[in-house]
């Protein structure tokens, strides 16, 4: 699904109304027919409820006008707080006339008496309106509109937004200074960035998009290549498995790490890989760790290689890796490596000799901060899954500008060594070399622990030896990723939950999606 800004949703708007020729008016009764519908899902009869909206004067107050019209023919009991000096122009006031013309109770809030009207209605109503401002938002809300989000974010009555709750920017997801704090937010046609995006998906709620009549077509001329995961493009991504499949049709992964201490990550890569469906799973490890892993997870092949004297790998592996090269769908480089001087020229003697995908994780991406140029002598794709610690070091910022930047940076990064880049966090953002960008909207603060990272690694490697879309296969591994965090949230809880109980939910989360896969998708075996 894709995902917009708020200038160019006006854009999309604008074009729909002067060069398709869809009336304004058409749009915004659409959008409020949406919402009226959504309401009717929380309150199925509406006789006798009592709403209160409280809107702006613009195209998003308009709408507010459509839903107080639908609801009071319903028999809602609707009181209209409207706030600012201006006219309505154009549809909205088109509605306002109408709406003008029915028993609606209204009040203009212009002073501390309209506040406690406001403050008093708020007591004996069911659900609240935001229909006050917005995509267009830009800036901190001041005066009055400051004392009423303050007034509505106080009451506990259902709250739903119009579009985007009022105080969010619509392009950044930041909030400068307050926000109304949704319950449910109904966005028209196309999800908008700032609802996505930390930290305005805080203020979203349950977000729900809804179609206003738009064609597609209108939309793909302007070729926006910003996305939202979602679970119809997770199941095409995942291949089907014909009754004669064998383990050759899914791909063969190569786990290059371990080191004396961290022989765990290896095996928690591993289990992700075979979880996300991988036919073989292979471990290139140093050779004094080899046999306590492989008794580990007999599913796995091992191969003991020659080690640094810290117990790492280094150049001195090389010789026999090349060897176990050959037959590899996907190599994941770095779980569990260790930090040492060898690593960095090892990485860049891996990628003289690779021929197939190569995903850079955890010590991998450590050593690769003090050359990243490297990337750009690779021949084959490469994808780089840093935190945003990692990130911060690659492209050598603070932690805080990579947060508050996130599908900028990643993007920077991807363009800058044409690579793949999954920056991981609350909403994993992945960005591709052609420049488009994905955003997770699964996870749980449950992922936020040791490990589950390389489970993530091992199921990335798992579906790009897999599929032959590489950003298909990421946005498939980051959302089952996720709903695992989730399921273990659920099944263990947030604080006591660790990798393994990701990866141990893994089978269930992903099963619900491959039954749905097509035949029609594509895969490489």
């Amino acid at each position: 699904m894709l995902v917009v800004t708020g200038k160019e949703m006006a854009a999309i708007d604008k074009i729909a109304v002067e060069e398709w020729n869809i009336p304004e008016l058409v749009l915004m009764e659409n959008a409020g027919l949406r919402v009226v519908e959504e309401i009717r899902g929380y309150f199925p009869k509406l006789n006798g409820k009592k709403v209160i909206i409280v809107a702006g004067k613009g195209n998003n107050g308009g709408d507010g006008l459509v839903i107080a019209r639908h609801l009071t023919n319903m028999g809602a009991d609707v009181r209209i707080f409207t706030l600012g000096t201006k006219e309505y122009q154009g549809a909205a006031l088109v509605n306002y006339r109408i709406a003008q013309k029915l028993p609606i109770k209204w009040q203009n809030i212009e002073n501390e008496n309209s506040l406690h009207l406001l403050r008093l209605s708020l007591h004996y109503t069911d659900i609240i309106i935001d229909a006050l401002y917005g995509t267009g938002f830009k800036g901190s809300i001041q005066g009055l509109a400051k004392k009423v989000i303050e007034i509505i974010n106080e009451n506990s009555s259902l709250t739903l937004a119009v579009d985007i709750p009022s105080g969010l920017d619509a392009d950044s997801g930041k909030v400068q200074g307050l926000c109304i704090q949704a319950d449910v937010t109904l966005t028209f046609q196309l999800p908008k960035l700032g609802l996505v995006v930390h930290p305005g998906y805080k203020y979203t709620g349950n977000l729900k998009v809804v179609d206003i009549s738009i064609p597609g077509a209108l939309i793909e001329e302007l070729k926006i290549k910003r996305h939202l995961i979602t679970k119809e493009m997770v199941v095409k991504s995942l291949p089907y498995r014909y009754p004669e499949s064998h383990k050759g049709n899914f791909g063969h992964v190569l786990i290059i790490g371990g080191s004396q201490g961290m022989m765990g990550a290896v095996n928690l890569a591993a289990r992700g890989a075979f979880a996300m469906g991988a036919g073989l799973v292979s471990g290139v490890v140093p050779k004094s760790i080899q046999p306590t892993l492989a008794s580990s997870l007999p599913e796995l092949i091992t191969h003991p290689v020659a080690e640094t004297p810290q117990g790492t790998l280094g150049l001195v592996s090389g010789a026999e890796i090349i060897e176990i090269l050959s037959g590899k769908s996907a190599v994941i480089l770095g779980p569990g490596m260790g930090r040492n001087s060898e690593i960095l020229p090892f990485l860049t003697w891996l990628l003289v000799h690779l021929k197939v995908p190569l995903i850079i994780d955890a010590d991998g991406l450590n050593a690769l901060a003090d050359r990243p140029d490297i990337l750009k002598e690779a021949a084959v794709p490469i994808i780089l899954t840093p935190h945003p610690g990692e990130m911060g070091r690659l492209l050598d910022l603070p932690i805080q500008d990579i947060q508050e930047n996130r599908w900028e940076r990643a993007l920077d990064l991807a363009d800058k060594y044409g690579i793949w880049v999954v920056l991981k966090g609350n909403k994993t953002v992945i960005a591709s070399p052609e420049g488009e960008i994905f955003i997770n909207p699964t996870g749980s603060p449950a992922l936020a622990t040791a490990g589950t990272g390389d489970v993530l690694a091992g199921m990335i490697g798992s579906l790009v030896g897999q599929v032959n879309n590489i950003s298909q296969a990421l946005c498939a591994a980051v959302y089952l990723h996720g709903l695992a965090g989730e399921e273990a949230a659920r099944q263990v809880g947030e604080i006591s939950s660790k990798a393994g109980d990701v990866v141990s939910v893994l089978p269930q989360v992903i099963k619900e999606y491959s039954a749905k896969t097509s035949k029609d998708t594509f895969f490489k075996g």
